[in-house]
């Protein structure tokens, strides 16, 4: 059994550990934030290379791992 790409933030005042490969969907902005929404959830998640550096490269190199795009090129 694989234990999935895991990520562990703190966000809203709240600690997430997110299980990556059950995220269906990435949204990229201008701004350079990355949004994703839990799975079965409404409420977005919003991380920046500047409040989270080390989970923002995370995620973009999950991204790259799993798909083979990049929001950066």
């Amino acid at each position: 059994m694989s234990m999935g790409n895991w990520l562990r933030i703190s966000y809203d005042r709240s600690d997430y550990l997110i299980d990556l490969d059950r995220i269906s969907a990435f949204c990229h902005s201008p701004n350079g934030k990355l949004t994703f929404w839990l799975p079965e959830s409404s409420i977005p998640v919003i991380i920046s290379p500047q409040s989270d550096p080390e989970s923002y490269n995370k995620v973009m190199n999950f991204i790259k791992q799993k798909t083979g795009q990049s929001f950066l090129e």
